[in-house]
Formats: structure tokens, sequence, C-alpha cells
């Protein structure tokens, strides 16, 4: 039997990135089931992705954002027309694709969370931006396009999203699959090992820390937890991504008073160390669809504070594996964190998390990606 061959789109493949992770993991089980030839459509890359990949090569045009992604979308459209697969799957807004993975959530939604703080000027730019205009435009043509099979939605609240801003969807085509976590890489980090990894990374072994992952800060909510730590005495922060603007938020902790109890640390090949240094994960995200963080933490045995605007909310249990704070209400989270200071209590609702996080390996994740993979092959 020939191979199936199969494109998958992604503008700027990082291999540490969580989408690059799953694709990886998904196409190691489809490789169980059939002989798969795979080509990368993409801007950018590195070595490694040559590894797994034929990397077709989309050319870096255009000077402004909605230029950059107008041509991406282009290219794109053209390698597609050169060549033959008998499957695409995109991350990226791209019609015509016949599996798409919204894992960067709906942008209609985000703008409309956006929008409920801004100012009139701000909403006024947003909605005559070119940029958000051209992303509007693709993702509208995206879900209507007849192409289109199956949409892979990575909580239940992406599906809701999806149909609340483009009702004419067919319901049938969303999928909901939680992303999965590998559970040995990690794994339950006791007493033990959290004192260990402090030692070794030079922490205060009896200080309460919290940890924030995550890189688009702004985004991520990560000036609502800095001013909660202003209202917070009892913890200390480690900061693990990165941002352009990370020189602002470097200025408000001097602003607020607290640079001496928050760390940037930047990106980190080890997230797992650091996962297992702090006592709590907080994830204050105004828009995060369903990030890999919260599940890793979990699977360490940490409790997270999550919004009702990250996707991953439906997996904790308040009070019992971890906490649910209001998107943006610095006072709602600085009374969260006021409230649970008991190291004892944290490390039961640890352990908790750990077994939800059970519920969620990897494997789980790439069954329900074949299954789906396998319902459109047959069909094409």
């Amino acid at each position: 039997m020939a191979p199936k061959k199969l494109a998958i789109i992604r503008g700027s493949y990082r291999p540490d990135g969580g989408a690059e992770k799953i694709i990886v993991r998904i196409l190691e089980g489809l490789k169980s089931y059939y002989e798969v030839d795979v080509s990368l459509i993409t801007k950018s890359w590195d070595d490694q992705a040559k590894k797994s990949f034929k990397v077709l090569k989309c050319e870096k045009r255009g000077w402004f954002r909605h230029t950059k992604f107008k041509y991406f979308n282009q290219d794109v459209k053209e390698l597609l027309q050169q060549h033959s697969f008998d499957l695409v799957q995109s991350h990226e807004r791209i019609p015509g694709c016949q599996i798409y993975r919204a894992g960067d959530g709906v942008h209609k939604e985000w703008l409309r969370i956006r929008k409920q703080s801004a100012s009139t000027i701000q909403k006024m730019l947003w909605d005559n931006s070119p940029y958000h205009k051209a992303i509007l435009q693709a993702e509208k043509a995206l879900f209507s396009h007849p192409d289109l099979k199956k949409v892979i939605c990575n909580a239940p609240q992406i599906k809701r999203d999806i149909l609340q801003h483009y009702p004419n969807t067919p319901e049938d085509k969303l999928k909901v699959i939680y992303n999965g976590v590998n559970l040995e890489s990690f794994s339950f980090a006791g007493t033990v090992k959290q004192q260990k990894k402090r030692q070794a990374l030079g922490l205060d072994k009896d200080a309460h820390y919290l940890l924030y992952v995550g890189s688009g800060f702004q985004r991520k909510g990560l000036e609502t937890l800095l001013r909660a730590m202003a209202l917070s005495s009892m913890w200390q922060l480690l900061v693990v991504g990165k941002d352009k603007q990370q020189k602002y938020y470097q200025h408000l902790c001097k602003k607020l008073g607290i640079e001496q109890r928050v760390i940037f640390a930047g990106m980190q090949k080890q997230v797992q160390d650091y996962y297992a240094v702090c006592d709590l994960l907080v994830h204050p995200a105004l828009y995060d669809p369903a990030p890999n963080v919260v599940l890793e933490a979990m699977a360490i045995g940490r409790a997270v504070i999550v919004t009702r605007s990250c996707g991953n909310y439906e997996l904790v249990e308040e009070g019992e594996n971890g906490f649910i704070c209001e998107a943006n209400s610095t006072v709602a989270l600085a009374t969260l964190l006021n409230d649970n200071t008991d190291k004892k209590t944290i490390q039961t609702m640890g352990k908790a998390a750990r077994k939800t996080a059970e519920y969620y390996p990897t494997s789980k994740m790439i069954e329900s990606f074949v299954q789906v993979y396998q319902s459109v092959l047959e069909k094409n």
C-alpha cells in the first residue's frame, strides 16, 4: 500500500512549542496504522524539524503583520496546488485544509474579551486594523470552507466559541480532544524532590513559590498576577517564558515594590524543574484555549489557579485540585493567594491534581486523533 501523504501547516515551527510536541506525538501514533509521508509547510523551522518531516518552505514576505499573514496564506495555497496530499492538517487559519486544530482558539472571541476593558480609541483601532480584519476574514472562510472535515477543539470552551461566533459551522465537524500529558516526563514531585530542585536552583527552601509559565504575557494575564502579588506578601513568583515587553513588566514590579519577590527566568528547556520547585501554578489568562502548562503542572503534582477564560478550567475541581478565578481581577486573585498559604493543604491538592492529570495521558490523545485521521482518510 502506498504511503499516505500528509501536509502539516505551521507558520513557525519550534520543537519546544506545545502544538509542535502534539504534532510529533500524533504522527508517532498514526505510524502504527499507516505508512506516512509527512511534509511540513512553514516559514521558519530548525534542523530538528527535518528529522521528522520534509520541509516545504514559504518565503518570509511582507513588512507588516497583515501582509505577512496574507502572503503566508497565499504561499500555502500555491504549495497545496503544486503537491498532492491525502490529508492536510493546519494549525493556522488557512481555508481549504481538511483538519484544523484550533489551538489558538477563536480570534473573534479574543477581540471581544479585549474590548471589554478597552478604551473607545482602542476599540476603533482594532475594528479598523488590517491585521485583525485579515484574521477574521480567514477565520470565517476557514469554518465555512467545503473541504473542512474536522475541527479539533482542545477544550469544550473552544467548541462553544466557534458555535457562538460562527453558528453555521456544522456541530458534527467539531471534535473535542483534550491535550495529553506525558506522565513519565512530568512525574509526581513530592516534598523531597521539591527541596532538592530548590537547592539546585538556589531558591529558598521554606518560601512560598508561585509559578507562571508562558510567553505572550498580556494575553496570559501576567500583569494581573503581578498586581495581585503586591496585595499578597507571603508569595514569591517565578516567571518562565519570554515577551517582547518584558522590560515593562520588570518596571511594573519595581513600581509595585515586588521586584525582590519576582524572578524572570526566561525560557527553560527543563521546565519540569520549575514545576517541581513551585507550590502553585497560576495561569490567570485573559484568553488561552487549552494551555499545556496546566496539565503539566497537575501531572507533577501541583494545584493550579486558572480563569474561566482558560479552556482547562473544566479540569479544575474548586478547592480539590485548584481554584478558578475571575479573569483580569487583581483583588479576586489576591484573595485566593492570601487564603491559601497552608503548605500541607496545598500539597494535598497537588496529589489530587496528579490524579486528574492521569486521566489525560498522551496515549489517550493520540488514539482520539488517529480516529479522526482514519475517518477523514477513509472518506477521501
